[in-house]
This record gives C-alpha cells, structure tokens and sequence, in this order.
C-alpha cells in the first residue's frame, strides 16, 4: 500500500515538490497525493475486472436454454453490475476547506491500505469467472454460485470501505 503512495509522491512534478516545501501547504498537497494513489488502486481494480466480466458474460453460452441457469446467471450479472459500479463512484476521502467533518492522513492512509487488500479479492474473483466462462453446462451452476458468492464479499469489503470513510469522519 505505502509503495503506492511513495510512488506517487516520488513522479510528482518539480513545481509539486516545490508546493510539497512549502509549510502549510504541504498537509494539503500529501492528502491529495494520498487520494491520488487510492484513485489508481481503484482504477487498478477496475481493470482486472474488465476481463473477468467478460469472462463471466461468456458464460452465458453455457447456460442457453436452462431457466435455472439464466436465472442464477441474470442474478449474478446484476450483483456484478453493481459492485463495478460502487467501486467506480467510491469516494475517495475528500474534506472541502468549510466542511464540518474532515477527514486527516491516518484515515486517508488506512484507506489506502484497505483498498490494496482488495486486489487479492479481486484476483480471486477473477479466477471464478474464468472458471465459470470454461465450465461445461452441467457445473456452471456450481461455477455461478462460487462466483455470486465472492462478488457478495466483494460487495461487503466496498460496504466496510464506505463504513471507514463514514467512521473516520464520525471521529473528527
């Protein structure tokens, strides 16, 4: 996680560093940097399920013509539908100068941390749905279920995401 970051930091322009020097400026410009590498994990995200959505829409093939299939399939697509989406608008721990509630480094960095942790749940989501798009018709159920219940914990993990935020803000 911290490698992100530093990483960031570190391909930050010279007029950035020169802000980076500055006092009071300084807090400011690494809360941004540190929303910044939290936005390219999420992308990162993002990208590795590209593929495994279409692996997964792939497997639709398998289940024409079974009703209990599509229907598990239907069902799974809509809860991978929505966990892309709530990872793609997750907020990104931002606090306006006026707002009430801020929300400081150590949030931002544990943030940071809890998003890096979900690449491993990611990858193992990815892995179903390669699973699934090559599984014959007569598994694919069980390849679907394996699948809808790796996105379920998907889901919880971005739901505990948004409890952090919530939380951390609830301190300040």
């Amino acid at each position: 996680m911290t490698h992100v970051y530093r990483k960031v930091k570190q391909s930050a322009e010279l007029l950035e560093k020169l802000e980076l020097a500055i006092p009071g400026y300084r807090g400011y410009k690494e809360k941004e940097l540190r929303r910044e590498a939290d936005r390219l994990i999420r992308e990162h995200l993002l990208k590795m399920l590209e593929p495994a959505y279409r692996d997964f829409k792939s497997s639709m093939l398998n289940a024409a013509g079974d009703t209990a299939l599509m229907q598990t399939y239907n069902q799974v697509q809509a809860l991978f539908d929505r966990v892309i989406a709530k990872l793609r608008t997750a907020s990104y721990g931002y606090s306006g100068f006026f707002d009430a509630v801020k929300i400081r480094e150590a949030e931002l960095d544990k943030l940071l941390e809890y998003d890096w942790n979900l690449v491993s749940t990611v990858e193992r989501l990815a892995k179903l749905a390669r699973e699934a798009a090559a599984s014959e018709p007569a598994k694919l159920g069980e390849a679907l279920s394996s699948l809808r219940g790796e996105l379920l914990a998907l889901e919880d993990l971005l739901r505990k995401r948004e409890e952090i935020l919530r939380g951390a803000a609830g301190e300040s």
